[in-house]
């Protein structure tokens, strides 16, 4: 697809979606974005019928990438932790053009190759890089849920973006701390990495390390670490197995020129992750020790990251 052509990209998670047009006039910068709620629209097609209607493109021919919160296989997606289900033929009945989806992790990588020094903020000593070919990166995003892709340079000298379902990979604890919520989660469901790397998983291990007393929400948690002693406690925590949960993706992968880590919660918690804790675990990882101490960590400073991605891919087809 041209830059001159016009196109839909949508960012499709547990309990939103995100709507926006690219190219044309105004480039592949996605523009027009709407938002929403699962909630409000008993399918994806309702919402974005919806959307066209808003936007004026309820008869147009739209080509599309769709990042799904998911693995985007086949024609019938379903998508993690939401009623909603995607069937592509059904958006191509829609939008009169088959579309692309795309695991919105992996999305979120091809953004990265458009973004400039400004939109990176370093986690510890070591200099930011620009994503660019010829390297290979992870991508790590904590809201929701817990998101993994990489970007590795193919065959063909241009960056590829990897999709995958790490976050549900099983939780291995390395501390007290984390054995006492492992033996807590082990009790009420999976003992996934997303179990504590996730806006829920903040709320869960709170209870967890309390003996039982709850919090009503992770910004509540986020917001407390530093005065209450247990919200403290999480945030060392969460920050302690994230650096070993990397370490683990950088030695998968070989994401030796960097590690960008998207979401909310990365944020929420920048002051932890320049803990020395955060920095020790990633790279307690025996003979590779030196290499891993290496790799840059960055937080990314935009929250547009999937529609950006998807207009990535879909006009770089």
């Amino acid at each position: 697809m041209t830059g001159d052509e016009i196109g839909l990209v949508a960012d499709i998670g547990r309990q939103s979606v995100r709507f926006a047009l690219t190219g044309g006039a105004a480039g592949i910068v996605p523009r027009d974005v709407r938002s929403y709620h699962t909630a409000e629209h008993a399918t994806f097609t309702s919402a974005l019928l919806a959307y066209l209607s808003e936007v004026g493109q309820r008869d147009a021919v739209l080509p599309s990438v769709l990042a799904v919160a998911g693995a985007a296989r086949g024609d019938l997606i379903n998508l993690t932790g939401s009623r909603w289900y995607i069937s592509l033929s059904g958006v191509e009945a829609v939008l009169r053009s088959r579309p692309r989806a795309l695991n919105e992790c992996a999305a979120t990588a091809l953004a990265l190759t458009t973004l400039n020094q400004s939109a990176f903020t370093p986690v510890g000593a070591q200099s930011t890089r620009l994503v660019q070919p010829g390297g290979n990166y992870i991508v790590v995003s904590i809201g929701t849920g817990l998101g993994v892709a990489a970007l590795v340079t193919g065959s063909n000298g241009k960056l590829q973006p990897i999709a995958s379902e790490a976050g549900h990979m099983t939780f291995s604890p390395g501390s007290p701390d984390e054995a006492k919520f492992a033996d807590y989660i082990r009790t009420r469901g999976a003992t996934s990495a997303e179990a504590l790397l996730s806006a829920g998983g903040l709320v869960s291990a709170y209870a967890a390390l309390a003996d039982g007393k709850t919090i009503g929400s992770p910004e509540e948690v986020t917001r407390s670490a530093g005065r209450d002693p247990v919200s403290t406690a999480v945030a060392r925590m969460v920050a302690g197995y994230l650096g070993s949960f990397i370490g683990d993706l950088v030695l998968t992968f070989g994401a030796w020129e960097g590690v960008y880590l998207t979401g909310p919660i990365p944020r929420a918690l920048q002051a932890h992750l320049n803990d020395a804790r955060f920095r020790s675990r990633l790279e307690a990882k025996d003979a590779f020790r030196r290499q891993l101490g290496e790799v840059p960590v960055a937080i990314v400073n935009r929250s547009d990251l999937e529609l950006m991605g998807a207009a990535a891919a879909l006009h770089n087809d």
